[in-house]
């Protein structure tokens, strides 16, 4: 048999050595350390094979089975005698031993089990992730928990099983220690939900007060029992009850029993975090401690501006429609190079924001952008439009009064940090697939003109509030004049909307008093 072409991970058999004999292959010794596991699961796997082929009614299948698995274990401890571990052989009847409890209190199984892994993906037929976790929450030594940002709605939803696995004995110990690692990324964490978790006997909060500093993405759930079957949920759901109650999240689940290494990378790290001075301990009662969490949440979501994961279902006016089909119109016919020009109020940075949208929907992904403006105010509020439109809380940060984002492909710059940075010596002149200058009338002649003239994205669209700038803009710059590609037709027919009828747009240079005097010439610049 030929083995089609690829990537293999397979220990060579018998079988295997002949086929592939013919074949260019590449072979590699196994490590040592590695022998012992590899030959399990290899075993493992072809025993499962022999045993699933074993034919009969179900209980004469099922006796043949044990007896063939405890047969097997009896020949390993005869053939390693006296050097052989203890092994134990299977009882008859099989029957798996589920939880050792006191009387009456008969702990709730999780239904994934505790050894094999599992993937939730909130289809149909997939067990609820959110009443798995109150399975393994209402029977667990310690759990540990880390996600970047928790709510109310979400707390609510686990509240009554932790407030049932904290309770104290009589000691004033609580049966259950939980440890929460969290941070005020976007500012989307709410304090009420943090304050409602340290309410609970035996609960410990550490949150990261920088979301510029510290990008947390792991959300994770290790639940610890001195059984040995422990478990872990690693995936993207937040502590939320949108991500708890449906949410199109993916989550896997590994367990102490059956995935031991992983299991113990995993708690190792969790320890590394809880260790590191980044995250702060949290205590409701510290005043200390809800101001300054208090302040971070205020910071990181942008002057409250975005608080909660919560979005509008926008779409553009009809007007903002005209808008943004005379841009596709334009890059249909290849002018990438576009000056919008519309009334204060009319929403230009709404139409930027679909603009954007359509090529991340045409590009796939979320292709680089960088946002240009000359105050920090309007570097926010097209910040937080842009998030609403793309349904995307964590999308972009802001570069502005020495404020140091951790990334610089969606970036919301203001001129003067643009300039003073050289971002686009840093990072190359054709770093970002699209570049939107707003108010650009308000920006200096002279760092609009080298900014400008500096970058190569593939789209550039500039936003301008009214017509008579562009005359403003060309008396005050006479030695470098605003040039118009209308030559070339590398710039879209600017639209105007008139403040009485805000539906309608037009061509603005026909209708712009003055501009028959200004003098339009072929350029190869922008």
């Amino acid at each position: 048999m030929t083995l089609p072409e690829g990537l293999y991970d397979l220990l060579m058999t018998d079988s295997l050595l002949s086929d592939t004999a013919a074949q260019h292959r590449t072979l590699a010794v196994l490590p040592p350390d590695e022998a012992g596991p590899r030959l399990a699961q290899a075993i493992a796997q072809q025993l499962a094979q022999i045993l699933d082929g074993i034919e009969g009614s179900a209980s004469e299948r099922q006796l043949r089975q044990l007896q063939l698995s405890n047969a097997l274990l009896l020949h390993a401890r005869q053939i390693l005698h006296p050097a052989a571990p203890e092994i134990e052989t299977l009882a008859q009847p099989l029957a798996v031993l589920r939880a050792v409890h006191a009387p009456s209190q008969v702990p709730q199984w999780p239904q994934t089990g505790l050894v094999l892994p599992w993937l939730f993906t909130a289809g149909k037929g997939s067990p609820s992730l959110l009443y798995e976790l109150r399975r393994e929450l209402s029977a667990c030594d310690q759990v540990d928990i880390l996600v970047s940002f928790i709510t109310h709605s979400g707390v609510r939803k686990l509240l009554d099983v932790l407030q049932a696995a904290t309770a104290v004995d009589a000691n004033g110990a609580p049966r259950t220690r939980v440890r929460i690692i969290t941070t005020t990324y976007t500012g989307a964490t709410e304090i009420r939900a943090l304050d409602a978790l340290a309410a609970l006997p035996g609960c410990s909060i550490r949150v990261s007060l920088d979301g510029r500093r510290t990008r947390l993405h792991a959300k994770a759930w290790l639940f610890q029992r001195r059984s040995g079957f422990g478990s872990a949920y690693v995936g993207s759901a937040n502590l939320s009850g949108a991500a708890l109650m449906g949410g199109l999240e993916w989550t896997v689940k590994f367990t102490e029993r059956g995935q031991a290494d992983l299991f113990e990378h995993a708690k190792a790290h969790f320890e590394t975090l809880w260790e590191d001075s980044e995250f702060q301990p949290y205590d409701p009662a510290n005043a200390q401690h809800r101001k300054a969490l208090g302040e971070a949440l205020r910071r990181e979501s942008g002057q409250d501006l975005i608080a909660r994961p919560t979005y509008f279902d926008l779409q553009p006016k009809r007007y903002q429609q005209d808008m943004l089909e005379q841009l596709q119109i334009e890059r249909e016919h290849g002018r990438w190079r576009n000056l919008l020009v519309a009334a204060t109020g009319t929403g230009k940075t709404v139409v930027a924001a679909f603009d954007y949208r359509r090529s991340c929907e045409q590009q796939g992904g979320r292709p680089r952008l960088l946002f240009v403006a000359h105050r920090q105010e309007i570097l926010r509020q097209a910040l937080r439009t842009f998030r609403e439109v793309l349904r995307d809380h964590s999308f972009g940060e802001v570069l502005a009064d020495g404020s140091s984002p951790a990334q610089h492909d969606h970036l919301f710059a203001t001129i003067d940090s643009v300039t003073s940075r050289e971002l686009a010596r840093q990072h190359g002149a054709d770093h970002w697939h699209s570049v939107v200058v707003d108010e650009c009338h308000r920006l200096a002649a002279d760092r609009f003109h080298a900014f400008v003239s500096a970058i190569r994205p593939k789209v550039l669209l500039g936003l301008m509030a009214s017509p008579s700038c562009l005359i403003s803009i060309t008396a005050r710059t006479a030695h470098r004049p605003w040039r118009c590609a209308c030559g070339t037709r590398w710039i879209c027919s600017c639209c105007v909307l008139s403040s009485t009828t805000p539906a309608t747009t037009k061509p603005i240079f026909p209708a712009c008093p003055g501009t028959s005097q200004a003098s339009w010439r072929r350029w190869t610049g922008w």
